[in-house]
C-alpha cells in the first residue's frame, strides 16, 4: 500500500509529483502531455462516434438534470433538488448555464467537456498505478472506448467523471511495481477527489470508506514520518468529509439524517417490485457488467488460455513465450479489492431497496474502468514481450471474443432507451416561437416531458399539466378533454400549449402553430376575465423535474 516516500529526484516516476527535480519533471512531463492529449484525441473521437450513431441520453434522468441545473440557475440554492440527488453535478452545470446558456446543447458539451476530463484523470491513475508508460496508455485507451464508457462521456449524468474521481483517488495510494511508494501528498488529492465524487453520486461512498481506511492504516502502522502521518491522517477525514456533510445537511433541512435512503427505498417501493429473488439481487450488479461488456471478461479468460497452452508447449529451456503477467497484475489487487466491496455494498443495497432503479450497469463504472485498465496494460505487455508464434496465437484469440461479442451482443437483455427526440425537437420549437417569459402549459404523458422542458430551457414558467410521481395520487391529464384542458390553461394563465397532437386539444385550441413529430404547440385560446395567478413555485423555481429523483 503506502511506504515511506522516497527521496525527490528518486527516478523518472517520481516526477509526477512536486517535490521531484526540475530536470525531472521536465523529462516526465512532456511525454506524459503527450499521452494525455493522445487519450483526449482518442476519447474526443468515441465521443463524436457514440453522438454519431445517435446516442443522446441514458434515461430521462439525464433530462432531469438538465432541468434541474436550469432551474439552479434560474434560483441558485445550496440544495438544487431538495430530493436524494447529491449537488456538485448540479452547481457545476448550473453554474456554467449562468455563464454561457442553460439549454440542452450547452449541458451535451458540457457533458461532452467531463467526458474529456474523465478520460484524462483515467490516464493519470493508469501511470500511477502500472507505473509503465505504454501499458498505462493502452489501458487509458481501452478504458475510454468501451461502449458504456463511450456513451456516458456524452450523456448528461455524472457516473462517468465520478467513476474517474474514485479510480483517481484509490490509484492515489498504489505502489506500482517498479515503486516507488506514492507521496504522502498524494492521497491528499485523491481524497479532494473523492470529496467531488462522494457529493455526485452514491457509489463513492463506500470506496471513500475504505480510502479513508488504508490511508489511516498507513499513517499508523507504515513507518511514514511526522508529516506524511498528518497529510495521510487529513486525508482520511477529508475523504469522509462528502457523506458527513450530506448527512448532516438532509438532519437539518428534513429532520433525518438518512432521509435520502428514505426516499430511495419509497420511490422503490411506489413502483413496485422487481419479481427478483434475494439471490438474482446479490449477483445483479456482476451479471450487468458482464452483460453490458463481456469482451472485458472473455479476453482475460482467453489470454489466459494461450498463455497456458504456450508455455506447455514450450521446449525446455527456452525462452517464455510470453513476459510473466501475473507479476504485472499485482498493483491491480488493491483497487480491485476496493471495486469488489463497492460491488458488494451496492448488491446489499439493492437486496435492501437503496440501489439505483434502472441501467444498474452505471454504478458499477469504476469496477469496468478498473477492469478495462488491467485488461488494456496486460494485453500490451502481452503483445509487446511475446514471441512472433505467440503474437499470432494472441491476435487469433484477440479476434474470436471479437467477433463473439459481435455475434452475442444483439441477443443480450439489456434496458433500451427512447432518445426522446420528439419531445427534444417540440421544446426547441416552442423556445423560438414563444417569448421569453410566457407561460407554457405541458403535457405530462410519462417522464419524456422532462426533455421537451429541457431542450425549452424555461425553467421559471413552463407548467407540466400532473404529476406522475408514482408516490403521489394518479392524476387525469387536462389534455384528455376539452373542457378540463379549457379550466386548466385559464386557472394557469397560460399563453402557450404543449403536447400530443390529438383531437381533445384540437378540438379546445384549434389547429397547432408548429409540430415535431407527434407533439405540436398551441396558443391557448383568450378566457373571459383576468387569468388566475401562477400556483406558488409556478414563476420560480418549479418542483416538477424531482419528481425524477428518488
Amino acid at each position: 500500500m503506502l511506504r515511506p516516500a522516497p527521496a525527490p529526484g528518486r527516478e523518472a516516476g517520481g516526477a509526477l509529483d512536486a517535490g521531484s527535480s526540475v530536470e525531472g519533471a521536465s523529462a516526465v512531463a512532456s511525454p506524459l502531455a503527450r499521452d494525455v492529449a493522445l487519450v483526449a484525441l482518442v476519447k474526443a473521437a468515441v465521443s463524436a462516434l457514440a453522438l454519431a450513431l445517435g446516442f443522446r441520453a441514458v434515461s430521462d434522468d439525464d433530462f432531469a438534470r438538465v432541468v434541474l441545473a436550469q432551474a439552479w440557475a434560474h434560483a441558485p440554492q445550496l440544495d438544487p433538488t431538495g430530493t436524494s440527488w447529491l449537488p456538485v453535478p448540479f452547481w457545476l452545470n448550473g453554474a456554467l448555464f449562468r455563464v454561457f446558456a442553460p439549454t440542452l446543447e450547452v449541458a451535451r458539451v458540457i457533458a461532452f467537456a467531463l467526458g474529456l476530463a474523465s478520460a484524462a484523470l483515467v490516464h493519470v491513475s493508469a501511470r500511477w498505478i502500472t507505473g509503465d508508460r505504454r501499458a498505462a496508455l493502452a489501458g487509458a485507451l481501452l478504458a475510454g472506448a468501451f461502449p458504456w464508457s463511450a456513451c456516458l462521456g456524452v450523456a448528461t449524468v455524472p457516473e462517468l467523471p465520478t467513476a474517474a474521481l474514485s479510480l483517481f483517488a484509490v490509484a492515489s495510494l498504489v505502489t506500482p511495481p517498479a515503486g516507488p511508494a506514492p507521496p504522502a501528498r498524494r492521497a491528499l488529492l485523491g481524497a479532494f477527489a473523492l470529496v467531488l465524487a462522494t457529493l455526485s453520486r452514491y457509489e463513492p461512498w463506500s470506496v471513500a470508506a475504505v480510502f479513508a481506511a488504508m490511508a489511516l492504516l498507513a499513517a499508523v502502522r507504515l513507518g511514514q514520518g511526522r508529516g506524511a502521518q498528518v497529510k495521510l491522517a487529513l486525508a482520511a477525514l477529508a475523504a469522509l468529509a462528502g457523506p458527513a456533510a450530506w448527512i448532516a445537511w438532509n438532519r437539518v433541512a428534513h429532520g433525518d439524517a438518512l432521509h435520502f435512503l428514505a426516499r430511495v427505498a419509497s420511490y422503490r417501493s411506489a413502483i413496485g417490485p422487481s419479481g427478483d429473488g434475494t439471490l438474482l439481487r446479490l449477483f445483479a450488479y456482476p451479471a450487468a457488467m458482464m452483460r453490458e461488456e463481456p469482451e472485458l471478461f472473455l479476453w482475460p479468460i482467453a489470454l489466459a488460455l494461450v498463455a497456458r497452452r504456450l508455455r506447455r508447449g514450450a521446449a525446455p529451456g527456452a525462452a517464455p513465450p510470453l513476459p510473466p503477467l501475473l507479476r504485472a497484475a499485482r498493483p491491480y489487487a488493491l483497487p480491485g479489492a476496493v471495486a469488489a466491496f463497492q460491488i458488494a455494498a451496492l448488491s446489499l443495497a439493492l437486496v435492501r431497496d437503496g440501489a439505483p432503479t434502472h441501467h444498474p450497469e452505471r454504478a458499477t463504472l469504476f469496477a469496468l474502468l478498473l477492469l478495462a485498465l488491467a485488461v488494456g496494460d496486460l494485453s500490451a505487455r502481452a503483445f509487446r514481450g511475446a514471441s512472433a508464434g505467440a503474437r499470432r496465437a494472441l491476435g487469433g484469440a484477440l479476434l474470436v471474443v471479437l467477433a463473439l461479442g459481435v455475434l452475442f451482443r444483439p441477443h443480450l437483455r439489456r434496458e433500451h432507451f427512447n432518445p426522446r427526440a420528439d419531445e427534444v425537437a417540440i421544446g426547441r420549437a416552442a423556445a423560438e416561437l414563444t417569448p421569453p417569459s410566457a407561460p407554457l402549459l405541458l403535457e405530462v404523458v410519462d417522464y419524456g416531458h422532462l426533455a421537451a422542458l429541457a431542450a425549452l430551457g424555461r425553467p421559471d414558467v413552463a407548467l407540466p399539466d400532473r404529476s406522475i410521481d408514482p408516490r403521489d395520487p394518479p392524476v387525469r391529464s387536462s389534455f384528455e378533454d376539452p373542457a378540463l384542458l379549457a379550466r386548466r390553461a385559464s386557472g394557469l394563465g397560460v399563453a402557450y400549449l404543449i403536447g400530443r397532437v390529438r383531437p381533445p386539444v384540437i378540438a379546445f385550441a384549434g389547429p397547432p402553430l408548429a409540430t415535431r413529430g407527434a407533439w405540436g404547440i398551441w396558443a391557448a385560446p383568450p378566457a373571459g376575465g383576468a387569468p388566475a395567478a401562477l400556483p406558488e413555485g409556478g414563476s420560480g423555481r418549479p418542483a416538477h423535474p424531482a419528481e425524477r429523483a428518488p
